[in-house]
Parts: C-alpha cells; sequence; structure tokens
C-alpha cells in the first residue's frame, strides 16, 4: 500500500519535534526562566525571535523547552501506561473467571468518565507538580491499553496453535510472550502514539487551569495561561505555544491513523 504524503509529513514532524525535545538545551539562545523585566512584551525581533513574555523571558527559549518537557512527561506516561496496561491485560485475559469479572467492572466505571475529567479531578487531589501530574495522568492511562489486551488474549487463547501449545506442556509465561504478545504489538503501538498527543493536551489543559505544573516552568499550558492577560496586545504569546500542541497532537495523531489503517489491511489480507 503506497504510503500517504500526510504520512511522511508527520513522520518528518514527529522526528522534528523529538529532535528539538533532546537538544532542547543547545537551540534555546537564552535561559527560558531567566527573568529581566525591563525587557518585558517585546515583540519579535533579532535580539528575541518570537519576543518575550510579560516577565520578560524569552518565548522561543520557553517553547523549546516546553517540547522537551511536554514530551518528556508524554513518553514516561505512556511507558507507565504500558508497564501496568500490557501485563495486567494478559494475565486477566488469560485467568479469566472472578478475576476477569472483576477487571470489567472496575474498568468500566473507570470508562464511564471522560479521562480528562477523571485525571483532573486526581491532579486537582495531588496538587500542582510534575510527578503529581504522571500519576494523575496515569492513573487513569492504562485502562484503554489493559483492556484492548485482554480482549484480544480472550479471542487469541482459543485459537489452534495456541492449544497446541497448551497441550504440549508449555509454560504459560512462554505462550503469553511468544505466541500471543506478537499479533498484539502493532495495536498497542498505535494507541502509545496516539496516546502522546492526548497525554500532551492534558498536561497542557491542567497547567493552563493552574492544577498543573508550576507557575516558573516552561510548559506549553502555562505559557497559554500566562498570555491570557495579553491575548488582544500581543496575540502571539497565545499563538504560538497553542500551535506546539495543536501540531504535536495532529501529528502524532496522524501516524496512528496511518497504522491504523494498515493494521486494518493486514488482517483483511490475512
Amino acid at each position: 500500500m503506497k504510503k500517504p504524503i500526510l504520512f511522511y509529513i508527520a513522520l518528518s514532524m514527529a522526528l522534528t519535534l523529538v529532535f528539538i525535545a533532546i537538544f532542547a538545551k543547545y537551540l534555546a539562545p537564552y535561559n527560558p526562566e531567566f527573568v529581566e523585566l525591563s525587557a518585558k512584551l517585546q515583540l519579535p525581533g533579532p535580539d528575541h525571535w518570537l519576543g518575550t513574555d510579560h516577565m520578560g523571558r524569552d518565548v522561543f527559549s520557553r517553547l523549546v523547552t516546553g517540547t522537551q518537557l511536554s514530551l518528556s512527561i508524554a513518553g514516561i506516561v505512556t511507558l507507565i501506561n504500558l508497564c501496568i496496561g500490557v501485563p495486567l491485560g494478559l494475565m486477566v485475559g488469560w485467568a479469566g473467571g472472578g478475576l476477569e469479572k472483576t477487571f470489567t467492572w472496575l474498568t468500566n466505571i473507570v470508562l464511564s468518565f471522560p479521562p480528562f475529567l477523571l485525571s483532573m479531578a486526581f491532579a486537582g487531589i495531588l496538587g500542582q507538580g510534575l510527578g503529581n501530574i504522571i500519576i494523575a495522568v496515569s492513573s487513569v492511562g492504562w485502562v484503554p491499553y489493559a483492556r484492548v489486551i485482554r480482549n484480544m488474549v480472550v479471542l487469541m487463547k482459543d485459537q489452534e496453535y495456541v492449544l497446541g501449545a497448551k497441550t504440549m506442556g508449555a509454560p504459560v509465561p512462554y505462550i503469553l510472550r511468544v505466541h500471543i504478545l506478537p499479533f498484539v504489538f502493532k495495536p498497542i503501538l498505535i494507541m502509545a502514539l496516539m496516546s502522546i498527543g492526548e497525554v500532551v493536551m492534558m498536561i497542557s489543559g491542567f497547567s493552563f487551569l493552574g492544577i498543573g505544573v508550576q507557575p516558573n516552568v516552561s510548559e506549553w499550558g502555562m505559557m497559554l495561561n500566562d498570555a491570557k492577560s495579553y491575548i488582544r496586545s500581543i496575540p502571539g504569546l497565545a499563538i504560538y505555544p497553542g500551535m506546539a500542541i495543536l501540531i504535536t497532537v495532529v501529528t502524532f495523531n496522524l501516524l496512528g491513523e496511518y497504522l491504523k489503517k494498515q493494521e486494518r489491511v493486514d488482517l483483511w489480507r490475512d
């Protein structure tokens, strides 16, 4: 199947974002937290490419540093979700019985609430801070992974090759690792890619509402929060971080959607 141009654009943007996140320290021309009130609210120019904010901090440096922070948190949250959701889904799907019923009941309760609102409630209880935000988002984010894995295990554990392995006395961990996990890898990869944009949007939303990172941290949602008072006089203060959030979300969603279509084609061919 021929890859569409949007796939290459999204892949290029994703690699660019990762590059910026890795080398943010070297790409930012100024200390993003350095306050210089005498230079506040400057328009874009040769000294400050995107201008300065209400505290004289360089907007471009804060935007670059925000890329590193947002993608790092999204990566950590996604990794935590995978580490919780994948083993739990495998275990519950294979075991079945009362464990599966309890799991289904608990996850149905969690999924009955919008993820953003539930995570926001946890964030409000835990308070501001990067660690608390990671805990708040991860406490809800693992559920979809576990549900998808559980459903696929239930469907696959009665397949002939799995039953054959059981008949030959293969241990359960071996069966799960060799005969089931490789087949659920691609759907999980798709979910992980698409969740990166979702996590970035959540984090930015929390910071914009005042329950995310600390006020002095360079983060896109916090930059939007700081720009509220200047949206009419200097709209760029809100446009730049807003565009960064939009580009990140769309980029990883496009990659996930393309892989999802490829998965459907592969299943149809099989």
